[in-house]
């Protein structure tokens, strides 16, 4: 008889490949990305290893460390050309290297919050992630107030706008897990959110950055997005 196949979740055919390997997936993002030195990027990086170390840890394709952060803001991906998920100031088949220079221009002019203060809630069991909150009323209001501007600047206000969870994600399931192995996943998050919860109880990110990317492994600031692959086709015509 021969072996069951995988069930591949949305995930693969998307912004993976079936053995794990990255896809193009691209797009402009405002982000805080985790300070090398800080509590809550050794914490992110022990519950990673945590999982690479459990029998379905194979399953997951586990984010690189430069790439972890906390979204403070999504903006528009490639892939994602809907108008309820685009820029009402943009057409929806704008090319990437057009939406790339409206966002430089309309958020980079924007005030930004300067610290950023966040506490660990859990660890998601569903989107593999730490899960976050503001540590205190000053930093709740400056999200708020940063998101509500950049939405009127840019006319991106996503239908989840209002109760957009903040995260930092760690990696992505590739391959539905059997009962017990949820079980195990369940179990597993309970552990490692409490031990993150404890190595970094409240941890400060330094002032958003509106960054480019071409797959969920590399995001990069405006002075490197012209070496991307998806914005060198699209200078040349080949992309939309």
């Amino acid at each position: 008889m021969s072996a069951m196949m995988p069930r591949y979740t949305a995930e693969v055919g998307r912004k993976f490949n079936a053995d794990g390997s990255v896809r193009q997936f691209a797009g402009n993002t405002i982000v805080c990305h985790l300070a090398s030195a800080s509590a809550i990027f050794e914490a992110a990086l022990a519950a990673q290893a945590a999982l690479r170390c459990t029998p379905y840890g194979y399953k997951f394709a586990i984010l690189p460390p430069e790439s972890l952060h906390m979204t403070v803001m999504e903006l528009l991906c490639d892939e994602t050309r809907r108008p309820e998920k685009w820029s009402s100031q943009l057409h929806v088949m704008a090319s990437l290297n057009e939406t790339d220079e409206f966002f430089i221009h309309t958020v980079s002019a924007l005030p930004k919050p300067t610290v950023i203060r966040m506490c660990p809630q859990l660890i998601n069991g569903k989107h593999l992630g730490i899960r976050l909150k503001p540590a205190d009323v000053a930093t709740s209001d400056e999200l708020r107030n940063y998101r509500a501007a950049v939405a009127n600047a840019t006319g991106v206000r996503f239908p989840d706008h209002d109760q957009y969870g903040f995260h930092i994600s760690l990696a992505y399931r590739l391959i539905e897990l059997e009962t017990d192995e949820q079980a195990m996943l369940e179990h597993d998050c309970g552990e490692w959110g409490r031990f993150v919860c404890a190595k970094a109880p409240h941890f400060e990110l330094g002032p958003p950055e509106l960054v480019f990317f071409d797959t969920m492994f590399r995001f990069v600031a405006a002075e490197g997005r012209a070496a991307l692959k998806s914005r060198i086709l699209g200078a040349s015509g080949d992309a939309h």
